[in-house]
């Protein structure tokens, strides 16, 4: 209940949105790139370096853009260019992995940290039978490699 009410606040960021059907002929066509990929370190890999490539990561932004952190319909994400908040990007990234089907919904966690110690920070964390892995799409521009996530002045593994 208190998540639901906090998501009011921070859209998208205490709670997993549910995926729809997907319907832009662009992002079924990066779901299927992902699908060919031949393991699912390959595929997260190439799902970081795609969304990257796709959206800008800014720290600035992030506030100055508040208010397009409401829009939660994949189909209209992807037709974005430019800025996209770590909330986005992560829905975004489970996306790529649940449809293509190297992934299963239950497999992915939310992950929260502060950047700067003052800035709230969504990241996702990956249930692999080994354990669990630490995914940032948002700070993977900025240097954050995979397996680990922004936190205070650095970043840290799970």
């Amino acid at each position: 209940m208190i998540r639901k009410l906090l998501n009011l606040f921070i859209p998208h960021f205490f709670l997993k949105e549910e995926i729809p059907p997907i319907k832009n002929s662009d992002l079924l066509e990066t779901i299927n790139d992902v699908k060919n990929c031949h393991s699912l370190h390959e595929a997260m890999t190439s799902a970081l370096q795609i969304l990257s490539s796709k959206y800008q990561s800014k720290r600035f932004e992030t506030y100055l853009f508040f208010h397009k952190l409401y829009e939660k319909d994949p189909n209209k994400l992807w037709k974005r260019s430019g800025f996209m908040h770590c909330t986005q990007q992560n829905y975004l990234f489970r996306v790529l992995l649940v449809k293509s089907g190297w992934l299963k919904e239950e497999q992915i966690q939310l992950g929260f940290s502060l950047i700067w110690y003052i800035s709230p920070h969504q990241f996702l964390k990956i249930i692999l039978p080994k354990g669990k892995i630490a995914v940032d799409p948002w700070n993977y521009a900025f240097g954050v490699p995979f397996g680990r996530y922004a936190s205070g002045f650095g970043s840290k593994r799970l």
